[in-house]
């Protein structure tokens, strides 16, 4: 939904969406009864909602086992290399954690 409608959007993580319609997304989400139509016009709470799960997740999506792995990746200098580190580094994850990034 972020790609269809938000990448236009300035500040889009930045902005914070209204408390109550941040609130209302979260609860629909839980249920999984969200009305697509009614929240394509505010990029933010869909944002808002991403950064909230992400915060509460129980372990980092990036996992603190591997943190020392994606920091090694990030610092060579040679694009390619660095890409290729990254990709290793992501096929270790933890399935779950992997389907989430993907």
């Amino acid at each position: 939904m972020l790609l269809e409608c938000g990448m236009q959007e300035e500040g889009l993580f930045r902005v914070a969406p209204s408390a109550s319609k941040l609130k209302k997304l979260k609860a629909a989400l839980d249920c999984c009864v969200v009305d697509v139509q009614e929240y394509s016009a505010d990029p933010h709470a869909i944002a808002g909602a991403l950064k909230s799960y992400l915060r509460e997740l129980p372990e980092p999506l990036m996992t603190f086992e591997l943190y020392e792995e994606w920091i090694q990746a990030s610092n060579i200098p040679e694009q390619e290399k660095r890409l290729q580190a990254l990709w290793n580094a992501c096929e270790k994850l933890p399935k779950a954690n992997y389907n989430n990034i993907r």
